[in-house]
Order: structure tokens, then C-alpha cells, then sequence
């Protein structure tokens, strides 16, 4: 029987499974495992939970009728809101893949969970920022439009954003795995 090829680069993870006689698709690569203060129920909520609010203040933001939004047409309002709805949707991929695997998770699944979910929080957090600055701007320079609220609006649910996306990267960066490597602390990412 011929020897299968070992994978390279993107899916060098598909090496560490193999068939066993009865058919059935064995995993025999790295297991890590949650190993925080916490227990793991208490620390999902807590990611669950700050996930969840990034992403509800982020869709409102995506969803108001305030003057810079309904302008559209100006990239200092546009680019950074695209830029964080790409931040938001990854956020959402890693933390729901990091909570649906479970304390016990396969080292592929880490590297693209729980290892890059501050990342893509920290990008959120950047392009939220961004556009705080493109919203004051647009604000600055086209006005209120009559939608004062609406737009002092925008700019705390980014401001909201901004906060819960950092609390969760803090959170992040305390939690302990083992079997693999640790997360950077904060600030060396």
C-alpha cells in the first residue's frame, strides 16, 4: 500500500488523521485544553457574553439612520465601517468555534479560535476607532442634519464597541491553555 503524502502550509493538520481498519476517521494530533482560574462554563459565558455585545453594538451602528450613515458616499465614513463589519463576522467565526469545541480543543481548532480571536477583536477595535474619527468629521463638516441623537448615537455604540472588544481582549489574554503554547500578554501580540 502506497504511503500518503504529508500535507504542507494550509492543511498540514489533515496529517494528523487517520483511518483506522473499521473506517473510522481517527484524530492523533495535539489536544489543549482550557486550564484557567475560572471554569471553562464561567469563561465561555464571559466570551460569549462580550462577543455578543461587539457584535449587537456594531450591528446597531450598521443599522441607524444617522446622517453619516445615510450619506454613504464618503470613505472616511465607509471604509472603516466595512473594515469592522470584516472584524465583527471574524470575531463571531472564532468565538463560536472556540465555544461549540468545547475546554478540549484540537490544535488546529486553537490556532484558529482561541489564538486569533484577540487579534480580530483588536482589528474591531482599530476600525471602530476609525470611524468614531470619520463620523466626527463627516459631523464636522456636513453637520447634524437635524439627527442630533442619532448621530451622538453612532458614536457611543462605536465608543461601545471599542470598550467591550478591550474588555474581551484583556479577558482573553488571562486564560491559561495547556498542551500549547500561551497567548502573548497584552500588548505583545
Amino acid at each position: 500500500m502506497a504511503e500518503k503524502k504529508k500535507r504542507k502550509g494550509r492543511r498540514a493538520y489533515l496529517n494528523d488523521f487517520y483511518t483506522d481498519v473499521t473506517g473510522n476517521t481517527v484524530y492523533t494530533g495535539q489536544m489543549i485544553r482550557y486550564a484557567g482560574e475560572i471554569p471553562w462554563r464561567g469563561a465561555a459565558r464571559r466570551t460569549g457574553v462580550l462577543t455578543g455585545a461587539v457584535t449587537a453594538c456594531a450591528l446597531i451602528v450598521f443599522c441607524l439612520p444617522a446622517p453619516s450613515m445615510t450619506g454613504m458616499n464618503k470613505s472616511y465614513v465607509v471604509l472603516p465601517l466595512i473594515l469592522e463589519a470584516v472584524g465583527v463576522l471574524l470575531t463571531v467565526w472564532a468565538s463560536v468555534r472556540l465555544l461549540c469545541n468545547g475546554p478540549d480543543l484540537r490544535s488546529y481548532v486553537w490556532e484558529a479560535s482561541a489564538k486569533k480571536l484577540p487579534w480580530w477583536l483588536e482589528m474591531t477595535a482599530v476600525f471602530a476607532a476609525v470611524g468614531v474619527v470619520g463620523n466626527v468629521i463627516y459631523l464636522a463638516v456636513k453637520g447634524f442634519g437635524g439627527k442630533v441623537f442619532l448621530s451622538l448615537l453612532v458614536i457611543v455604540l462605536h465608543l461601545l464597541t471599542i470598550a467591550a472588544a478591550l474588555f474581551e481582549i484583556r479577558f482573553l489574554r488571562t486564560v491559561k491553555w495547556s498542551g500549547g503554547e500561551e497567548l502573548p500578554p497584552a500588548g505583545k501580540a
